[in-house]
């Protein structure tokens, strides 16, 4: 029996548009099974065995699953639903001077040792390197405050190590808008619908960038409009703008724009995307002032909110709109060469500007660096060196030669998003030296994962479809685009979607058994 009550870190209010922890995300999901459990129909058996399965079987048309005591199961029908696992260790082994945490997970644990005698370097700042500052402060009993002017103030606890954080874009992921969009409300494609979707995978592979771009920008600029012109003039003459904009061409959309719009304000793709001037970037403290600025008028935006604000707006319209992306990418729906730059190109630009933390984060990061336990300005794609005799790791800025630091420990702030084939857990080693599953290709690029049918049933290495066994997530992400997210109430969410699939064809399957049986 599951005890239904809260846990103890849960806030005393809690509401729709709220962002909260991981760690109570998982409390949340660790809950939400046991309820299920519980409270299941008394005609369904949930027999559940906390134990790595290490080993599968086929046998004839069932299926024998081994668990780490040894013992054996078997089974009719098999789920593949293994999520985030761990890469395969690699063949060389770590030089033990060196401290180097690969894995910051579970955060707690890994960080345990950190003190305010040591200075730590973070690779990513993303939403993980979120996660890490915010053990190794708030986890190390600093507090956040606010001054009577209402600007959030950092107060160390003294136990906290420095930090230094840096990233390949030099920039941390943009935060993300208050929502006034409830719960369920998303933008509603104008330009890459599921129609012109559908006419475009009719034509055969497609070509991301020149096909699928060009639209996703016009959407991001519809939405950046619409907003724009409401602020300025009103909704009326939001709505009169947005129905020219619709059914205007290319040309005529530039003219309307240079009307209503001025020069400075107007939406630039380009700009979104390399937001760092070259300008900035001739020395070292013009970088630093121009990305405190750049980090406060992010919170600025993300405060306005993702209807109110013109760039929140247009970077949520990447959120929106990725079933549509996903209806372009998934099943070789792109040409080799696009899915290759969907993966190196795309998706990193996507994360920074509409999948970032929540707006408090940026805040907080502007405290810490405030306070002085926080550096974020080391430039972009800074030369990092691990030196094995005296174990320090030497971050140096590529735009700044002259500019170093010099840490303890290196924190690689990033989720394995390793493929099958460098996993390093005994089941998924099983599953492809056997054969009962295969890699998934589209040309001769391996995004990851492995190869499923459209109802998600594995495809194995003679490329014959399981009638008995599917694959849900993580697993397949690379056939299928962007499978890590939350679903939410009342969007039709692709792990929903994709779940709905495999549970109707293990119906299907039982309900055809059924009545061989009966036949029999």
């Amino acid at each position: 029996m599951c005890e239904q009550t809260p846990a103890e870190d849960i806030p005393l209010t809690i509401h729709a548009d709220g962002y909260y922890s991981r760690k109570l995300f998982g409390k949340y999901l660790n809950w939400v099974f046991y309820y299920i459990q519980e409270f299941s129909s008394s005609d369904l058996n949930i027999s559940y065995i906390p134990l790595e399965v290490i080993d599968i079987d086929n046998k004839s048309h069932s299926w024998s699953a081994k668990t780490e005591d040894g013992k054996y199961h078997s089974l009719d029908y098999v789920f593949v639903t293994t999520g985030h696992t761990k890469p395969k260790k690699p063949k060389k082994p770590v030089n033990d001077s060196v401290i180097e945490i690969r894995d910051p997970y579970p955060i707690t644990d890994k960080l345990t040792g950190l003190n305010n005698k040591h200075t730590v370097a973070i690779k990513g700042m993303g939403l993980t390197m979120c996660d890490v500052v915010a053990e190794l402060t708030q986890g190390r009993n600093g507090k956040f405050n606010r001054d009577n002017s209402g600007k959030l103030i950092y107060s160390p606890s003294g136990k906290e190590p420095n930090i230094i954080a840096y990233s390949r874009a030099g920039l941390p992921l943009s935060g993300r808008a208050m929502n006034q969009k409830g719960a369920s409300v998303q933008y509603k494609a104008k330009f890459l619908t599921t129609a012109k979707v559908k006419e475009l995978r009719n034509k055969g592979a497609i070509d991301f960038l020149q096909d699928v771009l060009p639209l996703l920008v016009s959407d991001m600029e519809y939405a950046y409009y619409e907003a724009y012109i409401t602020d300025k003039q009103g909704t009326i003459e939001a709505k009169k703008f947005c129905n020219s904009y619709l059914f205007s061409s290319t040309e005529k959309r530039a003219e309307l724009i240079n009307r209503f719009v001025q020069l400075e304000d107007r939406f630039s793709w380009q700009r979104l995307i390399t937001p760092i001037p070259m300008s900035i970037l001739s020395s070292k403290e013009k970088y630093s002032n121009w990305l405190k600025k750049y980090l406060e008028n992010d919170l600025f935006e993300a405060k306005r909110g993702n209807l109110s604000s013109p760039i929140k707006s247009a970077s949520d319209v990447l959120r929106d709109l990725r079933d549509m992306i996903r209806d372009v990418v998934d099943y070789k729906g792109l040409t080799e060469e696009s899915h290759r730059w969907v993966d190196a190109i795309f998706i990193p630009i996507m994360n920074r500007i509409a999948v970032g933390p929540p707006k408090e984060r940026i805040e907080e990061m502007l405290a810490l660096v405030d306070s002085g336990i926080l550096s974020i300005d080391m430039g972009p794609s800074p030369n990092v060196a691990l030196n094995l005799e005296t174990a320090q790791v030497t971050i140096q800025s590529s735009v700044w030669p002259e500019y170093e630091k010099i840490a303890d420990v290196l924190v690689h702030a990033q989720i394995s998003m390793h493929s099958p084939k460098d996993d390093g857990t005994e089941l998924w080693q099983q599953l492809l030296s056997k054969g009962y599953a295969r890699l998934y290709f589209n040309g001769n690029y391996h995004p990851g994962g492995i190869d499923v049918s459209h109802n998600m049933q594995v495809i194995n290495k003679d490329g014959a479809t399981h009638t008995n066994m599917w694959a849900l997530g993580v697993p397949t992400e690379g056939n299928k685009f962007y499978t890590f997210i939350v679903p939410r109430p009342g969007v039709n969410s692709t792990a929903i979607v994709d779940a709905g699939k495999a549970v109707n064809q293990l119906f299907s399957a039982i309900a055809q058994q059924q009545e061989i049986s009966y036949a029999q």
